[in-house]
C-alpha cells in the first residue's frame, strides 16, 4: 500500500513539470508585400522558389510563365520592397512554348543538383529542367496520375533531405478518399503515406524542415467565407503514425489565395516561410507575398 501511494505522489509531482516541458509549433507573420503590377501574363502565381539567402524569389504562374523578383530586405532580413529582374516562359521537351492543356504549371522545386522540377495539371505530369528557361524532360508517371481530376492534380512538390522528389495532389484521385503522398526513388514512384482530407482543406504546396518533417500548405474556399489557409506538419516516417500537427489556421480572408511556399534560413538561423498568392487574374484579388517565422517553443 505504501509503495502504491509513493508511486501516486511521484506521478502527481511530475505532472506540472511535464506540462511545462511541452513545446508547440507556432507561425508568426513577419513580412508582407503587395506584388501586383500591370505586366502581361503576370499573376496566377502557384509555385515559388527562394534563392540567394532570401533575396531572390522565382514565382511560377499557372499559365507556364515565370518571373524572378529581387526582394529588398533591411538589416534584420525583413521585407522592404521588390523589383522585377527577369521573366520568361516554360518550354516543352522539344524546346517549344507550351500551349493548350499543357500550360497549367502548379509547383516548382530545385533539387540538390540544381535541376528544377515542375508539376502540371490538366495534362498531369512532372517535368525536369536543368535551367528554368530550358526545355523539359519527362519524369515517369505513377499509374494513379491518370485518376487525378482535371483541375486537381499534383499541386505540391518537395525535395526531402535525401534529395528525393515528393509529390502530393491537391485532391485525392478518383475512387480514393485520402490523398496519396508519392516519392520518386530510383526513377520509380511509390506511395509512402496517405493524408486525410479534413474540413475541406486542399493541398497547395509543401516544404521539408531540416529535421525531416513535412510542412504542408492547405487552402479552402467558400462563397460565403472566402479563402482560409492552414499549415500542417506531418512525419513521412512509416513507423510514425501520429496525426498531422496543425501549426496555424487563418481566419476567413485573413490572407489571399496562398498557393506557393518556400523555406529559407535568415542570418540568425531562424526558419522563415515565404508564401505567394494566386490572384486567379481576378480584379478583386491580389498577388501578395507573406513571410512567417516558424518556431518550436
Amino acid at each position: 500500500m505504501k509503495y502504491n501511494i509513493l508511486i501516486i505522489l511521484i506521478l502527481f509531482w511530475m505532472v506540472p513539470t511535464l506540462k511545462a516541458d511541452v513545446k508547440i509549433w507556432t507561425l508568426e507573420q513577419v513580412g508582407y508585400l503587395n506584388i501586383d503590377r500591370n505586366e502581361e501574363n503576370y499573376g496566377g502565381f502557384s509555385g515559388l522558389v527562394i534563392q540567394d539567402e532570401g533575396s531572390e524569389a522565382l514565382i511560377l504562374t499557372d499559365k507556364s510563365f515565370f518571373f524572378v523578383l529581387k526582394l529588398q530586405r533591411n538589416d534584420a532580413d525583413n521585407l522592404m520592397g521588390y523589383s522585377l529582374i527577369r521573366k520568361g516562359r516554360l518550354l516543352s521537351s522539344k524546346g517549344e512554348h507550351l500551349n493548350g492543356r499543357n500550360t497549367d504549371s502548379e509547383s516548382i522545386v530545385i533539387g540538390k543538383n540544381n535541376n528544377y522540377y515542375i508539376s502540371f495539371e490538366s495534362n498531369h505530369r512532372i517535368m525536369m529542367h536543368t535551367k528554368v528557361e530550358g526545355k523539359g524532360v519527362f519524369i515517369p508517371k505513377h499509374p494513379m496520375f491518370r485518376k487525378l481530376s482535371v483541375n486537381k492534380g499534383i499541386e505540391a512538390l518537395a525535395i526531402d533531405n535525401e534529395d528525393r522528389l515528393i509529390a502530393i495532389p491537391e485532391k485525392p484521385p478518383l475512387g480514393i478518399s485520402e490523398n496519396p503522398i508519392f516519392r520518386l526513388q530510383n526513377n520509380k514512384w511509390e506511395i509512402i503515406k496517405y493524408l486525410k482530407i479534413e474540413d475541406d482543406f486542399l493541398v497547395t504546396d509543401a516544404e521539408f524542415l531540416p529535421d525531416g518533417l513535412l510542412l504542408i500548405l492547405e487552402r479552402k474556399f467558400s462563397w460565403t467565407q472566402g479563402f482560409k489557409t492552414r499549415f500542417r506538419l506531418i512525419s513521412l516516417n512509416k513507423f510514425d503514425n501520429r496525426k498531422p500537427i496543425t501549426v496555424f489556421t487563418s481566419t476567413a480572408n485573413q490572407f489571399d489565395n496562398l498557393e506557393g511556399m518556400a523555406l529559407w534560413k535568415d542570418k540568425k538561423g531562424a526558419i522563415r516561410i515565404l508564401t505567394v498568392s494566386d490572384d486567379n487574374f481576378h480584379p478583386l484579388q491580389q498577388s501578395e507575398i507573406r513571410e512567417f517565422f516558424l518556431k518550436y517553443e
